[in-house]
């Protein structure tokens, strides 16, 4: 190879591969291996879902709480088991230091005008798609049983007694407007998305799509999800902060556990 007169002097395209390279993950997972730790955990709750359904009707049980169990019993040890092993290998120490990334510093200036625009996009996307759901799931999923396409269904309310209720609505606030945003952000934005970054903005929409999929227990809601998440994950990819995706993810939820609970309340018996 001949030396030229720029030898050492970087070019336009070097620069620019450069600056991408800043801001890829030293560890990459293969696609294989990101399509798995995606869905899997999604697939065993559903699985718990179907298996949950009749003991939890026995008890007297709406059939959210099935749904709240799989929660509880597979989705959050299953995501929080893998950061907590990822990081013991990692670190030898119960630490989540190399596993959970995308935590650089937002900066309270930049935190004030884009989580509020990032959660109102969210929030319309969430809106404004979810009109299409009836059709989708009469179309695609009418052979699922009643209690697997409506785990709260208004007609049958009355059904369950107010304690029943109360039990099963506080579960639902506390699983689904917090512990379950929270860690399903740490283990998707925080652990996921970092190891598939070499896609560039490629990256949040595969983890979006496949973040989407992971829902079994629903999956008529594919495209409501898409169109709500990609705000927050492709925000997450942008500023590097899995922050974002935490405080929007828990609003969003939040808004939608409330209006639930005061519907649900409003429907029983006074």
């Amino acid at each position: 190879m001949h030396a030229s007169d720029t030898e050492g002097v970087p070019s336009a395209s070097d620069a620019s591969r450069g600056r991408q390279s800043t801001r890829v993950t030293e560890e990459q997972h293969t696609l294989p291996v990101t399509v798995v730790l995606h869905l899997l955990p999604g697939a065993l709750a559903a699985v718990a879902f179907v298996l949950l359904a009749q003991p939890v009707a026995s008890l007297g049980l709406p059939p959210l709480a099935s749904l709240l169990l799989a929660i509880t019993l597979v989705i959050v040890p299953v995501e929080l088991g893998v950061l907590v092993y990822v990081g013991w290998r990692r670190n030898a120490r119960l630490s989540l230091d190399g596993v959970v990334l995308y935590r650089e510093p937002l900066g309270m200036r930049t935190a004030l005008w884009l989580i509020p625009l990032v959660f109102v996009v969210a929030f319309l996307g969430f809106g404004l798609l979810a009109a299409v759901e009836p059709a989708v799931q009469s179309a695609l999923f009418s052979w699922l049983p009643d209690w697997y396409l409506r785990p709260i269904d208004f007609d049958t309310i009355s059904t369950f007694t107010t304690n029943a209720w109360l039990v099963v609505l506080i579960a639902y606030l506390l699983l689904n407007a917090f512990v379950g945003p929270v860690v399903e952000e740490l283990y998707f934005r925080g652990y996921l998305l970092p190891r598939i970054d070499r896609f560039g903005a490629g990256a949040p929409v595969l983890n979006t799509v496949l973040f989407s999929l992971y829902h079994f227990w629903s999956p008529w809601q594919f495209l409501t999800r898409v169109a709500g998440v990609l705000p927050f994950a492709f925000a997450v990819w942008w500023k590097r902060s899995v922050l974002i995706g935490i405080v929007v993810h828990v609003l969003l939820n939040l808004i939608s556990v409330v209006v639930v609970t005061v519907a649900v309340m409003n429907s029983l018996p006074a």
